[in-house]
């Protein structure tokens, strides 16, 4: 540790920007990018999300009752999103 402790020591903002980094070359993509279109998929993903909101809410009736549906159907959506 003691070749290390000295850096470990610093703030991190004497460490991020204690030495400047040699410049960066830009490279230009070889494949021309093109927007991701998920306009299609978005309404397939909220019905099956609801699906398995549904689900999970039949499954937790006896425990947190219907609610739990909700939240796991908008985290599923919230995440493919």
């Amino acid at each position: 540790f003691r070749c290390c402790s000295r850096s470990l020591a610093r703030p991190v903002s004497v460490a991020a920007w204690g030495r400047p980094e040699a410049p960066t070359a830009q490279v230009s993509p070889a494949v021309s990018l093109r927007p991701f279109s998920r306009s299609s998929a978005r309404p397939d993903i909220d019905t099956a999300a609801k699906f398995i909101g549904a689900g999970a809410a039949t499954v937790g009736v006896a425990g947190s009752g219907a609610g739990i549906g909700t939240v796991f159907g908008s985290l599923i959506i919230g995440y493919a999103r």
